[in-house]
């Protein structure tokens, strides 16, 4: 499943809307393909806080520098252990949109100091008030992309 979603030799995984589900994501993280893996596509796949801390516990994987899972149901327990994880040290690009996040999941992000070539943080479409958006534009305002509505 995981070698045929393998685009650009390997650098691209697209398993947009394949619906792997936290079964999926274990095995994914326990494959070879990712090593070697810049963008990793897993939007509209069910996948729950489950599925996130797999995907956090994860050995690094250094060339990663896009993971997308807009559209999961990960939830503040999902997001803060992603926001948590050392397994992505040179991220440029989280999409964490649509995925049932409240404030603290999106504050885990605010205070982490996990993800130090972060430029881009998608949280879109969460449950955040207004507090808690104001408080990541200044906890965040580094970043050249933070995208909270």
């Amino acid at each position: 499943m995981f070698k045929g979603s393998l685009k650009r030799g390997g650098k691209i995984l697209n398993l947009s809307g394949k619906k792997i589900g936290d079964e999926g994501v274990e095995r994914l993280v326990s494959s070879s393909y990712l090593k070697k893996v810049e963008k990793i596509d897993l939007r509209y796949n069910e996948i729950t806080a489950v599925g996130a801390e797999l995907l956090a516990k994860i050995s690094p994987l250094p060339k990663l520098k896009s993971l997308i899972l807009r559209h999961n149901i990960l939830g503040d327990a999902g997001t803060t252990a992603l926001a948590k994880s050392g397994s992505f040290p040179n991220l440029e690009e989280m999409q964490l949109g649509w995925t049932e996040t409240r404030d603290a999941g999106a504050l885990a992000f605010g205070s982490s100091d996990k993800f130090k070539n972060l430029k881009k943080l998608d949280l879109r479409g969460n449950f955040l008030a207004n507090k808690t958006k104001e408080e990541l534009k200044k906890s965040l305002g580094h970043l050249k992309t933070l995208k909270l509505f």
